[in-house]
């Protein structure tokens, strides 16, 4: 592949390695991208885009803070991208609920208030409110959480793939990475199906793809685990919350179609619909708002997820000079975006410096090799 060496070269085009590209090159970092397919192609378009970091936190720990500061810089992030480029990403804060059936325990969200975030326990008429009467009557109790909000994925990816170009980001399409260039222990560029592409640093963004099994100079225990989703439609926007219970959670757009999510399957590489998934997402969906049994069969798809063994990210610097990470971002993906792309950006322009122990690679020392 010819052409000048990137100050940094960013493998994933997904929604990760896009806003690390517009916001590198927004200062002046002269970047390029290399995906094997179009971004957003893999999980960033197949996930719901739901930004909930409060709804399943049990307690304060730095992942937690992560999510919420992540969530903080999403208005202000989206009227960005809106500016540049004129797209409508489908951002709404519009509240996550909760729900509880009868005998289920409630959550204790207490220390959330403690800290000054927002947590509504409802029940009786007021959660019947939230979704027009539409919950099921074995719901006996809920938690809203009114700052929680979606944004539409695929439309967000291209939107930052579109923001990155405008600000002089190269993405190169359909270029496979195989490996990594490594000299004297100093990680210069990467090995692809069109030839070595050499580069100042090298951050992985690759999704579920990041581990490079033989290609990284050390072990990235990154793997797939796939996510199936459903799209039902019905005549008009039946509520405006994101709804949940313990085994699904439902997404309204504004076009009248509700997603319902998610599997959580260790099935390596094999990004299937099954029956069996699509049955048992309908089956929970209509136990907790039984209207949605009429609904019409839009369509069902999935994705793959890049999970570590503590569900972490993997962000910052390697062992290895010059390598970065941003990956594994599990199902928080869509909500770590902007943080992850300022983190990163920083640790390349030598921005505020911050302690990213928690989420380094070097937590899996113990896995780790150098070749």
């Amino acid at each position: 592949m010819s052409g000048r060496a990137p100050d940094v070269l960013v493998v994933g085009g997904g929604l990760i390695g896009c806003a690390l590209a517009a916001e590198l090159a927004g200062r002046g970092v002269d970047v390029t991208v290399l995906d094997r397919d179009e971004p957003g192609a893999e999980a960033s378009g197949a996930a719901a885009g739901m930004l909930t970091p409060q709804s399943e936190a049990q307690a304060r720990d730095a992942f937690f803070d992560l999510g919420i500061e992540s969530r903080g810089m999403y208005p202000r992030w989206i009227a960005r991208l809106s500016d540049e480029t004129g797209m409508d990403t489908g951002y709404r804060s519009c509240g996550f609920l909760q729900c509880r059936f009868a005998g289920e325990t409630a959550g204790d969200f207490e220390w959330q208030r403690a800290l000054g975030l927002r947590v509504v326990a409802e029940s009786g008429e007021t959660l019947g409110a939230r979704t027009g009467g539409r919950l099921s009557p074995h719901v006996n109790g809920a938690f809203f959480f009114p700052d929680e909000a979606v944004v539409d994925p695929r439309l967000l990816t291209r939107a930052a793939w579109l923001s990155a170009l405008r600000r002089g980001a190269r993405v190169r399409t359909q270029v496979a990475v195989l490996g990594f260039v490594i000299e004297k222990g100093i990680c210069r560029g990467v090995e692809t199906s069109e030839g070595r592409v050499p580069a100042g640093a090298v951050v992985d963004a690759a999704g579920a793809w990041a581990a490079f099994e033989g290609a990284l100079p050390l072990r990235l225990p990154i793997e797939p685990v796939r996510g199936q989703i459903v799209a039902l439609r019905l005549p008009a926007p039946p509520f405006d919350a994101l709804v949940a219970a313990s085994d699904v959670y439902l997404v309204p757009r504004p076009d009248g179609s509700v997603l319902l999510g998610a599997t959580m399957e260790r099935v390596g590489f094999r990004k299937a619909v099954t029956a069996d998934a699509v049955a048992r997402l309908i089956g929970a969906a209509a136990r907790l708002m039984p209207s949605l049994g009429d609904a019409v069969f839009a369509s069902a798809w999935s994705g793959l997820r890049p999970a570590t063994p503590d569900a972490l990210p993997v962000l910052g610097a390697s062992p290895v000079p010059g390598l970065y990470f941003a990956a594994g971002h599990h199902r928080n993906g869509i909500l770590l975006a902007p943080v992850t792309a300022t983190i990163v950006a920083d640790l390349l322009t030598g921005g505020p410096k911050r302690d990213l122990s928690a989420f380094s690679i070097e937590r899996f020392a113990p896995a780790l090799h150098l070749a």
